[in-house]
């Protein structure tokens, strides 16, 4: 409501200037001697109001609507003593009584507009009865030309402040709408990623026993295929595997909860992306990582916490899943951007599937996936204002960008 009330004040400023020259006109151009003190001083006062009110105002973003019905309560009065001291009903300016209530109906809630109008119309009906006649003589040699003029301009000044204004307060309006949509969605979705997080803790928590128990047996196992080569080897990679999900299992434990501040530490940009890839690439041995970097300048320093760093390990996890041979990462940096493009050679992820990616939870790989790795890595990067965009280059493939704002990871920063 800022702005509208920035737009309200403006409106009223253009309207005093198109009355001064309007009266000024009749006054010069058709001989009416107007009661310019008095009207001097009503839109003095009125200028005078409006830049008090932008002077207390300007720094609140909440205005109430009960604001907006005193500044339409000073319009109408000013425009009353106007109208009073100017002709009364024969003013063709009376027709200015329009402007706030357009400015209410399009802006103000219904009861708000309801008064304002109340005000207009009893403003006008009362002004049928009591004003300042112009002199007679006055009336007789130029009262209808001088009506029909002044109904000419006060069309064009009304015409021209609805078009301007109201538009402007509907266009702004709309993206309020828009922006509250926006929010509206995140709000859902955070609710979604809760409920994911809330899950993945209670199945963690649930996948400790069956882990032990088959570390356990995997152990006594590989003790008894000691005279079996093929069979030992298999143990000893199964018990390395189950060793790999109970230090995940542990993580997740340990990060659970933490604030980024707790969770991450102040490096260079360079340092962040090659410990990225290097441990990236310990999980993922088979597969071959080939690493390009292009920053700009010098690296800048960021935090990072876990949940940045395992969003990351997503989408390198799944361009090894779609590749399985090799994945290409080239990583840089700019003044404002920290920024990924992830590649794979595999055969490239359908249109429709693109359209899904991180929207909902959606997977290719059948039994082999759930769809939760690109969603949960899509939603921390939105958080922190980073952009995800997925790409399928003619040569084939699939290229993933990622751009994360550093105020972001510098806003961590203690």
């Amino acid at each position: 409501m800022h702005v509208v009330l920035k737009y309200l004040l403006q409106l009223r400023l253009v309207l005093i200037a198109a009355e001064v020259l309007g009266l000024a006109i009749v006054d010069l151009a058709f001989g009416i001697r107007l009661a310019w003190p008095i009207v001097g001083g009503v839109l003095g006062v009125l200028a005078a109001f409006s830049l008090w009110s932008w002077q207390r105002w300007r720094g609140v973003r909440d205005v109430p609507a009960a604001e907006f019905l005193r500044q339409s309560a000073a319009d109408l009065l000013a425009l009353s003593l106007l109208i009073y001291y100017t002709g009364g009903p024969v003013n063709p300016f009376i027709s200015l009584f329009l402007l706030p209530i357009v400015f209410a109906a399009a802006t103000l809630p219904l009861r708000t507009t309801s008064v304002v109008a109340l005000m207009a119309g009893g403003s006008y009906t009362a002004l049928m009865f009591f004003y300042q006649p112009l002199s007679n003589h006055q009336q007789h040699m130029h009262g209808m030309g001088l009506h029909l003029w002044g109904m000419w301009y006060g069309f064009l000044v009304s015409a021209g402040c609805v078009a301007l204004f109201v538009a402007r307060i509907a266009r702004s309006l709309r993206q309020r709408d828009r922006d509250l949509a926006a929010a509206r969605e995140q709000a859902l979705e955070a609710e979604r990623v809760i409920a994911l997080g809330t899950l993945a803790a209670g199945t963690a928590h649930e996948l400790g026993t069956p882990l032990a128990t088959i570390a356990i047996l995997a152990k006594d196992l590989e003790t008894d295929l000691l005279g079996q080569p093929a069979q030992h080897a298999a143990m000893v990679t199964l018990r390395a595997q189950v060793a790999r999900c109970k230090e995940s299992l542990a993580r997740l434990a340990a990060d659970a909860g933490a604030l980024p501040a707790d969770s991450g530490h102040p490096q260079d940009a360079e340092r962040f992306l090659r410990g990225l890839m290097e441990e990236w690439q310990r999980s993922r041995l088979p597969v071959q990582l080939d690493t390009r970097f292009d920053g700009r300048g010098t690296p800048p320093q960021i935090v990072a916490d876990r949940t940045l760093r395992q969003a990351l390990f997503n989408v390198l996890n799944n361009a090894a899943d779609a590749s399985g041979a090799r994945v290409e990462v080239t990583a840089g940096w700019t003044e404002d951007l920290l920024w990924l493009q992830v590649r794979d050679d595999g055969p490239g992820v359908a249109e429709t599937v693109r359209e899904r990616i991180g929207r909902e939870v959606v997977s290719t790989k059948g039994d082999r996936g759930m769809g939760l790795g690109l969603y949960l890595a899509q939603s921390v990067l939105r958080r922190l204002g980073g952009t995800v965009e997925f790409l399928r280059p003619s040569d084939g493939g699939t290229l993933v960008n990622i751009e994360i704002p550093l105020l972001a990871l510098r806003a961590v920063e203690i």
